[in-house]
């Protein structure tokens, strides 16, 4: 991926996941052969009043030609690891509700209409038990 094949607003957004300035907030990127972006992932405290867990996966990218190749997986556990999480997904995201799912994301009931686009998304929610760490 590279600038001139996204559009400007998406141009912004990509920025911006690159700029968290959260205190202790991870950021991922995933690189082809040629140096290429072709994924990345942010994640940190959460930013949700009504926390179920200490940290929020913010987002996870993968170009469309690497979804299903091992991409996301690297980048979740690159900023992520095997903390207890929150995330939001959209409702409609099927495919991407399985993904979280596999890692042990399961639903948590709360919702919320995402800012930008007004899509319905989901909180879902990974906890480890302490005898799993």
């Amino acid at each position: 991926m590279n600038a001139s094949s996204i559009d400007e607003p998406s141009v912004g957004r990509w920025t911006m996941r690159l700029e968290v300035d959260e205190a202790g907030a991870r950021v991922a990127a995933a690189l082809d052969e040629t140096g290429e972006i072709i994924g990345l992932a942010a994640a940190g405290a959460t930013r949700d009043p009504d926390v179920p867990t200490a940290w929020e996966l913010y987002s996870i990218n993968v170009v469309a030609q690497q979804q299903g190749s091992g991409v996301a997986d690297d980048l979740m556990q690159a900023t992520a690891g095997d903390r207890d999480l929150t995330l939001w997904v959209a409702a409609e995201n099927a495919r991407a509700q399985r993904f979280y799912d596999r890692h042990g994301f399961r639903i948590e009931g709360a919702t919320r209409m995402q800012e930008v686009t007004g899509a319905l998304e989901m909180r879902m929610v990974r906890r480890h038990r302490a005898a799993d760490r």
